[in-house]
């Protein structure tokens, strides 16, 4: 008996057969095979550098991970400040970062010995890093 698969699994299944049928009515592969990311993202229908950052994680023998467990992590203003800083979104110190986050409606969560940023009623930090 088979594994039922998610919704976005059998999309991708769909667009394997679409794209493999579309090679035999055209007699052959439709890019050179040894394109193999460009082949995996035109046959799955997805973004490029979304089919690079998969092969990156395989390459390196890293666990895949789904969006969803990511955003299970606590999001300190300190981690925050940091992320922004490394993708040239934010250039201010770190209290400048709170005061902003304040004035936006996030409120500051306590547990453990630690302090995270809590969801604005607008907006989920988690989904910024």
């Amino acid at each position: 008996m088979h594994k039922p698969l998610s919704r976005a699994s059998n999309e991708l299944v769909a667009f394997l057969i679409n794209y493999f049928e579309q090679e035999k009515e055209a007699g052959g592969p439709l890019l050179p095979l040894t394109a193999v990311k460009e082949l995996v993202a035109v046959a799955l229908n997805l973004n490029i550098s979304t089919v690079s950052a998969i092969s990156k994680v395989v390459k390196n023998n890293e666990v895949l991970s789904s969006p969803k467990e990511k955003l299970r992590q606590n999001v300190t203003l300190k981690t925050l400040h940091q992320k922004l800083k490394d993708r040239m979104l934010f250039s201010d110190c770190q209290s400048s970062l709170h005061t902003l986050l304040k004035e936006l409606g996030f409120k500051w969560q306590k547990d453990n010995p630690r302090r995270r940023v809590a969801s604005s009623p607008d907006y989920d930090v988690r989904q910024a890093i």
